[in-house]
């Protein structure tokens, strides 16, 4: 019995152990994510702009190329944070 619980308690503590230590990124997987961030910015900004746009001048000669852009790009995410001033 007290082989069994020892067995076990050590298991756990070595499972535990091995699910703390998480493996760092290398430099490829940083560069990715950096770069998908700022693309996801990006396409934030331009869907802010391009809404802008057409609300504000819905009878500008550039409304329906942006509506087109709009459309394309689809709505703003939903965990959008706010813009800070």
């Amino acid at each position: 019995m007290s082989r069994t619980f020892l067995f076990l308690a050590t298991a756990a503590v070595v499972l535990t152990g091995a699910t703390a230590c998480d493996k760092k990124p290398n430099p490829a997987q940083v560069k990715a994510a950096r770069e998908q961030a700022f693309r996801n910015k990006q396409k934030i900004e331009a869907i802010k702009t391009y809404t802008a746009l057409v609300t504000k001048y819905p009878e500008s000669e550039f409304a329906p190329k942006a509506q087109d852009r709009l459309n394309v790009l689809g709505p703003l995410p939903a965990a959008t944070p706010a813009k800070k001033k």
